[in-house]
């Protein structure tokens, strides 16, 4: 008989988990309080797949202070995580390759990533770091800015830019199409998905863990026109279940505490996001960006999805209950900064994701301390590109396989 695993979530996390699960031959259940995968913090997310790179992000996020004395603590300690969360990150792409080639997933990826250094000072301090970063086998060339140029044709020729660092690995790809497609073909090796269903705890005893849910629909039917899978309202019986497994893995993100029975250092990280069309003109062929380019000056990224380009940034760090308005007209200043004029702005979607932080930045990925729970939280704040690498290894580690990597420096024993 196989085994029986519970994730909770179906955010990118929770899908990427349940494939992997799945593949292992375990028997795989999917819980999520919404109406589909990816509606919560993998909704409108930033597009891009990078590798993990540290002491980049140098726009600084508005943050509470006592994150921002945790944080600066966290830096201190240094240790192993940053060159596990690079190998990750790379073993990450990786496998998302693998997968969209195995499986024929086709979420609009573009490849190509690159990194604006838009003074001298930045450029000074890129050379200084790249022997560490190649180190930790990370591929990266810095450009002058005529090279930057030539691979990204639709930069504004006015905008100031000494160079750029460039990625051999890296790109952008529709996260959520991802995950719709993923979950299609964990369904296919036997996982089974539950909406609209909260999971209000979970016990643990000699056997296993018996895990309570309950059926929540929506208070209000959904509207015209929303979108929703094949079977994602499945009739269930109404009140509290219990049912036993031999593992669950968390996925859910800023609700993961209370079901873990212990306090995690998670603060809300919010981040905003505008959608539009491309402007398709056969005099300008070049508009837009061609993949992803991130400015780190600015805290945003602007990525090609298919026929569209999204922007993300305006990165605010807030409590875990705390709600943020999000400043979308800064979005549209740094896309018409770098790429003027290459979107059709009556189109426009806006968005806004909320994640799970820890003060270190890093996820939050392994055993939780409690007999058969398990953790993948926070995987996504380096665009979307650690997820697949981070399910596959937890998945090795749950099902008693030899794992691809050491995630020792990831768990949450570092928070003690």
């Amino acid at each position: 008989m196989s085994r029986r695993v519970a994730v909770v979530g179906a955010g990118l996390a929770g899908v990427t988990t349940a494939y992997e699960l799945a593949v292992s031959g375990w028997q795989v259940q999917v819980f999520e309080r919404g109406g589909s995968v990816a509606e919560q913090a993998s909704f409108a997310s930033s597009a891009l797949l990078s590798p993990f790179l540290p002491d980049v992000d140098d726009a600084a996020a508005p943050a509470p202070l006592a994150w921002r004395w945790r944080r600066w603590r966290a830096g201190r300690r240094g240790g192993a995580a940053p060159s596990t969360l690079a190998a990750l990150s790379l073993l990450g792409l990786a496998r998302t390759d693998e997968l969209r080639r195995s499986l024929g997933l086709d979420d609009e990826a573009a490849d190509g990533l690159l990194v604006a250094l838009v003074d001298a000072k930045r450029v000074a301090a890129a050379q200084a770091r790249l022997d560490s970063w190649r180190a930790m086998g990370l591929a990266i060339d810095l450009l002058e800015p005529e090279q930057v140029r030539r691979r990204e044709p639709g930069l504004n020729a006015d905008a100031p830019l000494v160079g750029a660092l460039a990625f051999a690995s890296g790109g952008a790809g529709n996260a959520r199409l991802f995950a719709q497609q993923l979950r299609q073909q964990a369904q296919q090796l036997g996982a089974a998905f539950r909406f609209h269903t909260t999971v209000r705890a979970i016990t643990t005893d000699g056997a296993g863990l018996t895990l309570r849910h309950e059926h929540t629909p929506p208070l209000e039917a959904p509207t015209r026109g929303a979108e929703r899978d094949a079977g994602d309202t499945l009739p269930q019986m109404p009140g509290p279940q219990d049912e036993r497994f031999d593992a669950v893995v968390l996925c859910n993100g800023l609700d993961a505490p209370a079901l873990l029975g212990r306090r995690l250092p998670l603060v809300a990280q919010h981040e905003a996001s505008v959608t539009a069309p491309l402007r398709l003109l056969e005099a300008h062929p070049d508009l837009g960006p061609k993949a992803a380019w991130v400015d780190p000056s600015r805290g945003l990224t602007v990525t090609r999805i298919g026929q569209r380009v999204r922007v993300t940034g305006g990165t605010v760090v807030t409590g875990r209950q705390a709600s943020h308005t999000p400043d979308f007209e800064a979005l549209h200043r740094g896309l018409q900064h770098w790429f003027p004029g290459s979107v059709l702005h009556h189109q426009v979607q806006h968005g806004q994701s909320r994640r799970a932080l820890v003060a270190d930045g890093l996820p939050l990925l392994g055993a939780s301390g409690r007999a058969g729970l398990w953790l993948n939280l926070s995987p996504g704040g380096h665009g979307w590109g650690l997820a697949c690498g981070a399910a596959q290894v937890l998945a090795q580690h749950i099902t008693g396989q030899t794992p691809a990597l050491d995630i020792g420096p990831l768990g949450p024993q570092r928070l003690a």
